[in-house]
């Protein structure tokens, strides 16, 4: 996929469409995001423009949210459907998903993660630790919610090949098949995005 704000390699697309349609089946597809211009110069989606600009729960991470609407939307059609703090919980307190969106109308929570290492070379267990980490808020958002989702999708945005294939290494070896459940795991390369992985 090209447009004007990035490119996206993208080969498992059919297997990324059954795993959205399927409600049972959970599973990891990977791809790489190569932007074309920088982040303050996109022109954004209007569901995107929303996870910018609408206030959230907190965090360091807003680019890496809009960037993963902005690729699930560009994509896939994605419609946002609800931002962070409009999704609601019973009880209160948990973990929470990022977004909410409907793609080939299947709703879907999105956590949006980035896996990345300041020193040093990401190992396979900051892999386990991360991806256990969110799977397991993944599904205590899931069970918590009000909303009428079936499934998740936890995007995960890698610094390098390196780490996409570490990521993917653990999660097929040691992940256990209840944690996964039927969460689909999206593993973007962004080796030239240094804004997702920075501040803002």
């Amino acid at each position: 996929y090209l447009s004007i704000n990035f490119s996206v390699q993208f080969q498992p697309w059919f297997k990324f469409m059954k795993l959205i349609e399927d409600t049972h089946e959970s599973g990891l597809v990977d791809c790489d995001f190569t932007p074309c211009r920088d982040f303050q110069d996109m022109e954004f989606l209007i569901g995107s423009k929303r996870i910018r600009y609408v206030p959230n729960a907190g965090g360091n991470s807003v680019n890496s949210e809009v960037l993963s609407f902005e690729l699930l939307g560009r994509c896939f059609g994605a419609r946002l459907v609800k931002t962070e703090m409009e999704v609601s919980y019973f009880p209160q307190g948990g973990s929470i998903t990022d977004y909410v969106t409907e793609i080939g109308g299947t709703v879907l929570g999105v956590s949006v993660t980035r896996a990345m290492k300041y020193f040093g070379d990401y190992t396979e267990e900051d892999a386990h630790h991360l991806l256990m980490k969110k799977l397991r808020g993944v599904n205590q958002s899931s069970r918590n919610t009000c909303e009428s989702w079936t499934k998740q999708i936890l995007h995960v945005w890698t610094t390098s090949a390196h780490v996409t294939d570490v990521i993917t290494r653990v999660y097929d070896s040691d992940i256990p098949e209840d944690l996964k459940s039927n969460t689909l795991v999206l593993v973007s390369t962004a080796a030239e995005s240094d804004f997702i992985f920075s501040n803002s």
